[in-house]
């Protein structure tokens, strides 16, 4: 359990690490390892919050390469978007959480595919923007960027309910980015940035660059030029199998604009 500081409010991360066999070994140098995180003001929930993710986790591996893959969307959206994990048979917040994931996912993609606009917006942190979606009347979409004393720029994004608990969510997001750059910036030694074999750490490093913020600025002054999104659900439904005897685990899905996210290089604005 790590202390975790988040604009002057002590919170705490917990990691939870899968028994070897569930799922492939990871190979992370920016993010650790670890199956799952979680980050909350009481160190029993973040434990909670890394074991529902690590079950997430677990979950996805096994479906999505398996002959029910079609059936959850993943011959669509092969990545882990929009699938949420909570402890029980609760099924109705591991859905909601799903949908929050599906839509804030959605709607990264599509401002970045330049199918949609976002409105900027301030924050309560000083020196930190919001870039605001609202894709549907009771979901809000917040992406946070700023730029950290070590000169690093940093991004987090979530949605919620209200614009407050977006933010909220998202700054944990752009912590998490920060300290992960912070801490790989001060392995360099040991580390060539370059060679990182993980694609999307690859982004979430360039993106911290002067370069990889140039572009982020790009996209934000340039008008959405693409044709408008399309919201067609691809899955609804609850993912079954050992998981469940610890949790409910649930994806909801949609067809991503473009498989941009997936192919494209270390400029894509995804990871």
């Amino acid at each position: 359990m790590d202390p975790f500081p988040m604009f002057g409010r002590q919170l705490f991360q917990a990691n939870a690490t899968l028994i070897k066999g569930l799922v492939p070994r990871s190979c992370h140098d920016m993010y650790g390892n670890s199956s799952g995180t979680g980050t909350h003001k009481y160190p029993i929930v973040a434990s909670h919050i890394a074991v529902s993710e690590a079950i997430e986790r677990w979950a996805y591996h096994i479906t999505a390469n398996s002959n029910r893959r079609s059936q959850f969307g993943f011959d669509e959206d092969e990545s882990t978007n929009g699938i949420a994990a909570f402890p029980g048979w609760n099924r109705r917040s591991a859905r909601k959480a799903a949908v929050f994931e599906a839509y804030e996912r959605h709607c990264l993609l599509n401002w970045w595919d330049g199918r949609i606009d976002g409105k900027l917006c301030g924050t309560a942190w000083p020196g930190i923007t919001a870039v605001v979606f609202e894709p549907l009347s009771d979901i809000i979409v917040a992406v946070l960027f700023g730029q950290a004393d070590s000169g690093a720029f940093i991004y987090g994004h979530a949605a919620a309910e209200t614009f407050s608990e977006a933010c909220k969510h998202a700054g944990l997001e752009l912590m998490r980015h920060e300290r992960a750059v912070r801490g790989l910036m001060a392995r360099t030694d040991k580390i060539n940035p370059l060679k990182m074999k993980n694609k999307y750490e690859r982004r979430a490093l360039f993106f911290s660059t002067g370069d990889g913020y140039e572009i982020f600025c790009q996209r934000l002054s340039r008008m959405a030029f693409g044709p408008a999104p399309k919201h067609a659900i691809i899955c609804d439904d609850e993912i079954e199998g050992p998981w469940t005897k610890f949790a409910t685990v649930w994806r909801f899905a949609l067809s991503p604009p473009s498989k941009r996210f997936v192919l494209d290089g270390d400029d894509y604005f995804f990871w």
